[in-house]
This record gives C-alpha cells, structure tokens and sequence, in this order.
C-alpha cells in the first residue's frame, strides 16, 4: 500500500486528466464528444436486443402475410432503425424505400461511431503529450528550486517522471481500449441488425406475389341489396 501511495501524485495526474480532456475537446469538438459519451454510457449494457426484435419482426412478418402491407397491424420493433425501415415499407408499400432507409440508418450508426472511436483515439494521442508537458513542469520547478531543499528537488523529479507514466496509462489502459471497446461493440450489434434485416427482406420480397395471388370477393350489386 505503501508504495501504491508513493506512485500517485495529485498534481501529475490533475496535469494529464485536465490537458487531456481540454485538448481532446478542443480537437474533437461538440458533435464527436456528444457521440463518444453516448457510446461510453452504452458501453456498459446492450443497446440492440436481439431477442425481442427477433419477436417483433416474426409478428410483423405474421401481419403482413396474413392482411397484406396496406391493410397489415403491423407491430414495430423496440430498435428505432429497425422500426423507422419497416415503417417506411408499411408507408410506400416499396422495398426499395426499406432498403433506402436501412441504407441510411447504417451509414449514420457508422458515422457516429467513427465519431466515438476517434474522439478517443485523439485523447490516447494527446494523453502521453500532456504526460510529457506535466514532466517539463516538474523540471522548471526543480530549475527554480534549485537553491531550495534537497526535499523538494526530489518531490519535482517524482512529479516528472509520475506524468510520463500516467500518460502512457492512461493513453494504453483506458482511452484506447474504450475506443476499441466501442469498435467491436458497435460491429457486433451491427452484425445482429443485419442478419435480422436480412431474414425481413427475404419475406417481404415474397410478400407481393403472395397478395397478388389472394382473391379478394368482389361483392355484387343484388348481394349488396
């Protein structure tokens, strides 16, 4: 415990974090923060349930087998790209509107996780930098101390070499692998959302020759009388 006490530095690692964060920000901007804390607070738990869109999707693929698109009451799925997709072929009765919407929500999922994994990769860039500005720090201490206590020139060469490494830990142990964390999170659940659009495609191409096929009774004018 004791030599785990002597490896943290208060002001060293104040330096790191503060120069990190700011600098991270200032490179990455609003739009890239906002979506790497959104991804950092997902990281924890699933944010695409498989199961229950599994579900959803075979009660939808029930629907419109049974009533026709137009006519269909066609439950949505609890993934939002997944139900904004399906609501798009209910509402043209196309699949090419499915497929332009499934197009569209990839390729902004994607956008926004390139924006968390980059705004991490820059702090892993600019952490060890900051670990190296905290070092320079302790030196022009020491430099203005040098007439001081022998004391207090060790404490200043203990603050310059405790930056570096925090840097570096801080760089390899925590920004770098969230953001790779994120990555294979992202590609994973990416991997689900594709098979089950896949598995809806396939029935919903089937659909239109089903429907066209189905007599509907036409109703005479004695009948109806």
């Amino acid at each position: 415990m004791s030599t785990l006490a002597q490896l943290f530095d208060p002001s060293a690692f104040a330096i790191v974090i503060a120069g990190t964060a700011l600098a991270t920000a200032a490179r990455a901007g609003w739009t890239d923060l906002k979506a790497a804390g959104g991804a950092f607070v997902r990281l924890g738990g699933s944010s695409f349930d498989a199961d229950a869109n599994r579900v959803a999707l075979a009660r939808t693929a029930s629907a419109v087998d049974r009533d026709g698109p137009l006519c269909a009451d066609v439950p949505m799925p609890p993934d939002p790209s997944l139900a904004r997709a399906i609501k798009a072929f209910i509402r043209h009765t196309s699949l090419d509107a499915f497929h332009q919407v499934r197009r569209a929500e990839r390729a902004m999922r994607e956008a926004k996780r390139a924006q968390a994994v980059r705004t991490f990769e820059y702090a892993g860039e600019l952490a060890p930098v900051f670990g190296l500005v905290g070092t320079l720090f302790a030196i022009t201490q020491m430099v203005s101390d040098a007439g001081g206590a022998a004391q207090g020139t060790l404490a200043a060469i203990g603050t310059a070499v405790l930056s570096t490494l925090y840097g570096v830990l801080v760089a390899h142990l925590v920004c770098l692998p969230i953001g790779q964390a994120i990555e294979r999170k992202g590609e994973r659940e990416e991997a689900e959302r594709e098979h089950l659009s896949n598995w809806i495609d396939q029935h919903l191409r089937a659909e239109p020759d089903s429907n066209a096929n189905r007599i509907v009774p036409v109703p005479r004018i004695r009948d109806v009388a």
